[in-house]
């Protein structure tokens, strides 16, 4: 019995360290070291991978090939994959394939109608408070106003047009360079350096004309400085 509950306290402590670490994937992260930006409709599904037929980040038309996620028996992101449903994905090389960038659904964004639903966990708190007014602002009913029905779940977010917010992120990714300190890692929770393109004026047009290109940036730098503190 002794045996037994030590196994059991084990595990539980485990699976909450292991929830503890856990680190949102953020937008600026995503937006600036995806290997390929895709939104589109799932067209064809198998037992490992379903096919999108979309607008790549270069703005053609392209067939790409995804991995599902994977995580405990019939678990899902927002909602299960089907053909005909409409995403918007951040991608990454994984054994030679593409696959959905984070751990959490942050790299599967869902198109409702003509708009984006992007979660609040892809920005950072600082970004989190603002938006709401304040940190004492920051709760329940402000969460409900910014709640969303996404498939099956409400998911607590920011709504774009799909356009806005799809030009916002590439905009964002010609506007700035991401080099991570350590290969195979992320921006999200690691130390790195970004770089401007362009010139500090020019930088400045692209903010005045997105917001939500002024949120990536100020993210970036307010993970930079969180990630790269000396123990």
């Amino acid at each position: 019995m002794r045996l037994a509950f030590t196994f059991l306290f084990s595990l539980v402590l485990f699976f909450t360290v292991k929830a503890q670490q856990y680190v949102s994937t953020k937008l600026f992260d995503m937006a600036t070291t995806a290997e390929k930006i895709v939104y589109g409709s799932i067209v064809k599904m198998d037992e490992k991978f379903f096919f999108i037929d979309g607008i790549n980040e270069k703005g053609k038309q392209e067939k790409v090939k995804v991995t599902k996620y994977v995580s405990r028996s019939n678990a899902y992101r927002w909602d299960k994959n089907e053909v005909g449903q409409k995403v918007l994905l951040f991608h990454k090389r994984v054994n030679g394939d593409y696959a959905i960038m984070s751990n959490g659904e942050e790299g599967e964004l869902a198109i409702i109608k003509d708009s984006v639903v992007v979660p609040m966990k892809t920005f950072t708190l600082m970004t989190n408070q603002n938006l709401a007014g304040g940190a004492n602002k920051l709760n329940e009913e402000y969460r409900n106003k910014q709640s969303f029905m996404v498939g099956n779940k409400k998911v607590f977010g920011l709504r774009f047009p799909v356009k806005y917010f799809y030009k916002s992120v590439l905009d964002f990714r010609d506007c700035y360079q991401v080099i991570l300190k350590k290969p195979n890692t992320s921006a999200s929770t690691t130390c790195f350096n970004f770089f401007d393109r362009y010139s500090r004026d020019k930088l400045n047009v692209y903010k005045k004309k997105s917001l939500l290109l002024k949120l990536m940036y100020n993210d970036m730098a307010e993970a930079q400085k969180a990630n790269c503190k000396q123990p």
